[in-house]
């Protein structure tokens, strides 16, 4: 079972993709999978079956092709109310940042090791929903930055219990240049308008064979090249599920529907910067494909007046 959120006719319909067919669950009951999310009483899958045999869902293609077919079109999977992010989950990642740090600025501190190994957990904010987008959506560059990387992972989807009732794909850009220039900077490097990307389904937890059980692949296509092609597992996640929703939560109870980033296990090189035009893809066999077209923001003038001998 495969469940998201689609739009035809300017209308929005949460959609449940299975072997059977494909289900439409309009107006009559809830239009959003935050809602039906809230409104579940067991494993989400379940609560979705209950719905379907109920009566009030409809089925509105044999297959996901013929859905599509249909002249429907996928959008965000969840209206998510707030993003947030674990960061160095994965030894790989911790490596590569540290090194990155000694060849370009000389630092000899292994910062990200440090994170890596310690027992409190990077946890930050992704922003709102107006900072993440779905699959098919533009996804932009900061103006400021010129090193923005892609970052595949593994995204939770919250319940009422601060636990996830269900996993997707996500895309976290982060603009490496800005983190690596100061740790104070990182919530720059990490949020703007379009800065991350969620889709295009969830897949309830239930319906998963665990959440180590995930291979990515996060490839860039660039004026009809394949510029980068990288893959990763969740099996090498550093910190359990239980874990990163522990820090997460911790003095800081989020609201149903949050998402949460789980770090990225498809490591690549620190010099490769996204350009205008590029497109990504953050795949995985259990969810599908998270596709998204690179953009960048104008850059603004800097007309405020600069206070000096201060």
């Amino acid at each position: 079972m495969k469940i998201g959120q689609c739009r035809r006719d300017d209308k929005r319909f949460v959609v449940v993709v299975q072997e059977d067919g494909v289900f439409q669950i309009g107006s009559d009951h809830s239009n959003t999978l935050e809602l039906i999310i809230q409104a579940g009483k067991c494993p989400l899958s379940e609560y979705i079956t209950q719905l379907i045999g109920s009566g009030v869902v409809k089925k509105i293609a044999d297959s996901e092709e013929s859905f599509f077919e249909q002249e429907y079109s996928l959008c965000r999977p969840i209206d998510l109310p707030e993003a947030w992010a674990v960061g160095v989950t994965y030894r790989r990642q911790a490596l590569e940042h540290d090194k990155d740090l000694r060849k370009k600025q000389g630092k000899t501190e292994d910062l990200y090791q440090f994170v890596y190994e310690n027992d409190r957990a990077e946890v930050f904010f992704k922003g709102l929903s107006r900072t993440i987008v779905g699959s098919g959506e533009t996804l932009w560059l900061r103006s400021d930055s010129a090193l923005v990387m892609p970052e595949a992972e593994l995204v939770l989807v919250i319940g009422n219990e601060g636990l996830p009732v269900g996993y997707t794909l996500g895309n976290d850009l982060t603009a490496w240049d800005i983190e690596s220039e100061c740790p104070l900077y990182l919530n720059q490097a990490k949020i703007w308008m379009g800065s991350g990307s969620i889709g295009p389904y969830i897949v309830p937890l239930e319906n998963t064979n665990g959440p180590y059980s995930f291979d990515l692949r996060c490839v860039v296509h660039r004026k009809g090249e394949k510029v980068l092609d990288t893959s990763g597992s969740t099996s090498e996640l550093k910190r359990s599920i239980e874990e990163l929703c522990f820090f997460m939560n911790h003095s800081n109870t989020v609201a149903t529907g949050t998402v949460l980033y789980t770090g990225t296990t498809c490591v690549i090189d620190h010099d490769f910067d996204l350009q205008v035009g590029d497109v990504v893809e953050i795949s995985s066999p259990q969810v599908g494909i998270l596709k998204n077209e690179i953009n960048i923001h104008d850059k603004p003038l800097r007309n405020y007046p600069i206070r000096e001998g201060v």
